[in-house]
């Protein structure tokens, strides 16, 4: 025979809460209380009352007490619930009490005489109930597809994740202070463009019925920023969301966050030193120190973020980290080198060549944060030569913990240089067609080349990846750890409505939804 659902157990005693309740006078959380009270001795308890709101994640049932651990997005604390305390009639209550349950409480601080610093419940409301079977907190989920499709459940249940995502938007306020504080100003970018550029990745293409014209999703900020610079706002920047329709890994995910910056008035030099200071400020706001202890596939790590960082030029880093000679060989000696360490190469760059033969043999070897510079100008169309070897670009990478984190240069300023640039970008994506198909490669885009025409100053951008560093600062095995909410494929499932068209039929009518 089929169990009935426990909301009928609800609703027979009139305390329904979708149809009773619509607030709770909430007047303490629960890191207030264990703050305020610590001092506590145990046996002792307050007489002060509070009215505490939030989700039951434990229970454990002894006889006449129960205890309950209550989590209201502050902390969590211990509920003591006693059947001598509360009476016969609101016990009925506490019988029905399930993990999952929201619940406001009204009771006492006291310490167990095991010294647990708790409330002492004496008045209990359900706001909300779990309809479902909830997943035991110290279980929480371990299957990788219910994690992603029930994030809201793996959010709840899995603290570290749960401490990232915390932490990320934290790190994303603290960049804000620190860049308003330096004059620096936040101007949103379209997320529609005609034209997509400010990175080498495949764009997500879109159709615009209003105009009858096709359109693509934001690979970067960068242009439009830059345009702005051009526009005297020569401090700027933009938390973003990215799309890049590229593969799905543990580095990547075709939707992300990053914030670029631009600078006026200023190179590489004067950004790697902003960073520093920027990144090493949100560390400290957010966790408290400058170095972090990580832990990452069962090992421990310390991370310092205390200016100045690390500087190695990529090639310095390959031959010093990876323990690989590639200074001054062909793009057919390094095409064979890479082919001996098992590196696929899809791209007639050399510059390419040695991104990848880097990202083999140094990048895992690179903990704290560190700059790789002196990029192969051939990867890098956007950016300035160097004034001291115009075969390499004045760019520099951030990486940490072994990941890539962000990217940035002295800004390309020059109208007739950037044409020519995105001209042989534009040869190069039609040569490598037959041979290599599709490579990532930076479209024409005259517009912006008319906005540097109008005259843009010596400029510095950079631009950070929140989610991987993130991502590094946690230990996480994979970057859709600290996205709130992925994409998922949708799946065939029943909802209570369906299964149970008793409880639709009686809520139809209660509240007469068909009137």
């Amino acid at each position: 025979m089929k169990q009935r659902h426990r909301i009928w157990r609800f609703i027979e005693l009139g305390i329904d809460p979708y149809t009773s309740v619509y607030r709770y006078q909430v007047t303490a959380t629960a890191e207030f209380i264990k703050k305020y009270y610590a001092d506590l001795g145990k046996g002792e308890s307050s007489e002060d009352t509070y009215k505490l709101a939030g989700r039951v994640m434990g229970l454990r049932r002894h006889g006449r007490i129960v205890f309950a651990i209550l989590n209201d997005g502050s902390d969590s604390i211990q509920l003591v619930l006693r059947y001598d305390v509360l009476g016969p009639e609101k016990w009925r209550l506490i019988e029905l009490l399930n993990i999952g349950d929201v619940v406001g409480v009204e009771g006492n601080p006291i310490r167990t005489l095991r010294g647990e610093l708790s409330i002492l419940v004496r008045d209990l409301k359900y706001l909300a109930i779990t309809w479902r079977d909830f997943p035991e907190k110290w279980h929480g989920l371990v299957d990788a597809d219910k994690r992603y499709r029930l994030r809201y459940l793996d959010m709840m249940l899995n603290e570290n994740v749960r401490q990232a995502i915390i932490s990320m938007y934290r790190i994303e306020k603290a960049f804000r202070d620190f860049l308003d504080s330096e004059g620096f100003i936040e101007i949103h970018t379209p997320k529609l463009q005609p034209i997509y550029g400010g990175a080498l990745a495949r764009p997500f293409k879109t159709h615009m019925y209003a105009l009858g014209v096709d359109a693509y999703l934001s690979i970067a900020p960068e242009t439009y920023l830059k345009r702005l610079v051009v526009a005297n706002f020569f401090k700027v920047y933009e938390i973003a969301v990215c799309f890049r329709n590229e593969d799905i890994d543990a580095e990547h995910y075709p939707e992300f966050v990053q914030i670029e910056i631009y600078k006026a008035f200023a190179d590489w030099e004067d950004m790697m030193r902003l960073v520093e200071r920027m990144v090493s400020y949100a560390v400290k706001e957010t966790y408290g120190s400058y170095k972090l202890t990580v832990e990452k596939n069962g090992e421990t790590v310390e991370l310092d973020f205390a200016p100045p960082w690390r500087r190695l030029g990529l090639e310095e880093a390959i031959e010093l980290l990876g323990k690989v000679k590639v200074r001054d060989l062909s793009y057919e000696e390094l095409l064979k080198l890479s082919k001996e360490l098992g590196i696929e190469v899809k791209d007639p760059r050399r510059g390419k060549i040695l991104e990848k033969i880097f990202e083999k043999v140094a990048q895992p070897k690179i903990a704290n944060p560190t700059f790789i510079t002196m990029f192969p100008r051939d990867v890098s169309p956007l950016a300035r030569p160097s004034r001291k070897d115009p075969r390499y670009a004045e760019r520099f990478e951030i990486y940490l913990a072994g990941l890539e984190v962000g990217n940035g240069y002295s800004e390309l300023n020059n109208p007739v240089v950037q044409y020519y640039f995105f001209k042989k970008e534009e040869e190069l994506r039609r040569k490598a067609a037959d041979k290599f198909g599709e490579i990532e490669a930076h479209p024409m885009d005259k517009d912006y080349v008319r906005a540097l025409e109008y005259g843009m100053p010596p400029t510095a951008g950079v631009g950070i990846g929140i989610y991987r560093l993130v991502m590094a600062i946690h230990g996480l095995p994979s970057i859709k750890d600290v996205i709130p909410f992925t994409f998922v494929l949708p799946e065939d499932f029943k909802t209570i409505a369906e299964v149970e068209p008793e409880i639709l039929k009686y809520y139809v009518e209660k509240l007469r939804l068909s009137d």
